[in-house]
């Protein structure tokens, strides 16, 4: 297996892309990775760790900038690190393709290089959450497309549906469709009509609609919405995340009694630190596209990378896109 990596990708990059490659490797990866950027720049990064193996590096002088127009940057340059990383998928190269950067530009890539899986309207970025139920739920659809009519919605909760069976090995998944209240006439006319699509599907395991405050309980073992309310709850989330973690170091441990305190209580920090951690759900496969193709976080860092990566090798392991067909057949 093959995985080509987006060298350039991310508000870190290349240091800390090639560092989570470094890391998936040393964690006795089971890919091949290819690093796809500005040779010389990847090459610094990776420093002493140059003649790793099963880490090699392809030439990709350009890259799509985060205020660029995704699709028009592809179409105009044809050297840009997410295009030619793509392109290795598209040509059988490499088996997945992994990136931090430009969203929009993954997508586009994904779409124009690797065409969308027959009979799958659109496509839909698959994120995981951190809950308190102790296992991560998926949300579904983290940020590709912004208007769906209900059919796309039940094609959501099919895809992630399989996604979940066969990447994360839940048997049976539970789905819930985001709505303002838990009664079946709930939400808007897309929401009442996917709710009676879904209620109907076979395939799936609905469980009616949920609420927000049901995602990070862990209600369901999928949560369905657009990309456009995805997007902001799991933005919205990190946040949240992130102001507990910065009060609980500066508020509650901060200074020299905090200090003490936190020798006292370092079990019980060090539990709720794992908890709080989103690094291992912050990559989503874009689901739809007739090829692995993972989004995760633009301020990626290594751990974070690497979780990628094996969400990459996994999803090609288990023949997802394959699996994902099934669906629009």
């Amino acid at each position: 297996m093959r995985i080509a990596v987006d060298a350039m990708g991310g508000d870190h990059a290349p240091d800390e892309i090639v560092r989570g490659a470094l890391l998936y490797r040393e964690a006795d990866g089971k890919a091949d990775l290819v690093l796809v950027g500005r040779d010389d720049d990847v090459r610094r990064a990776l420093g002493r760790h140059a003649a790793t193996p099963g880490i090699s590096v392809v030439d990709a002088r350009d890259v799509v900038s985060m205020d660029e127009h995704p699709a028009n940057a592809l179409r105009r340059r044809g050297d840009t690190s997410i295009g030619v990383a793509t392109t290795l998928v598209k040509k059988g190269e490499a088996d997945a393709v992994i990136s931090a950067g430009n969203t929009g530009a993954t997508m586009a890539a994904a779409l124009l290089i690797l065409g969308r899986v027959k009979g799958i309207d659109r496509p839909a970025l698959c994120g995981m959450l951190p809950t308190t139920a102790g296992k991560p739920a998926c949300l579904i659809d983290a940020g590709a497309t912004m208007d769906v009519d209900a059919k796309n919605l039940l094609q959501y909760a099919l895809m992630a549906s399989r996604f979940m069976e066969h990447v994360h090995g839940v048997a049976h998944p539970t789905v819930g469709l985001l709505n303002v209240g838990e009664e079946p006439e709930k939400g808007g006319r897309v929401q009442q009509e996917a709710h009676a699509l879904l209620s109907g599907a076979e395939g799936i395991t609905f469980y009616g609609n949920v609420e927000g405050r049901d995602v990070m309980r862990g209600t369901t073992d999928i949560v369905v919405c657009d990309g456009f309310v995805g997007n902001v709850l799991a933005k919205g989330m990190e946040g949240v995340v992130d102001v507990f973690r910065e009060g609980i170091r500066d508020d509650i441990f901060g200074g020299l009694l905090g200090k003490i305190a936190a020798v006292v209580a370092l079990r019980g920090v060090n539990k709720l630190r794992h908890r709080l951690d989103y690094d291992p759900y912050a990559s989503a496969p874009l689901l739809g596209v007739a090829g692995v193709s993972v989004v995760t976080h633009g301020r990626a860092r290594g751990p974070m990378l690497r979780y990628a990566i094996e969400v990459g090798e996994r999803a090609v392991a288990t023949q997802l896109v394959a699996t994902i067909g099934t669906v629009g057949a």
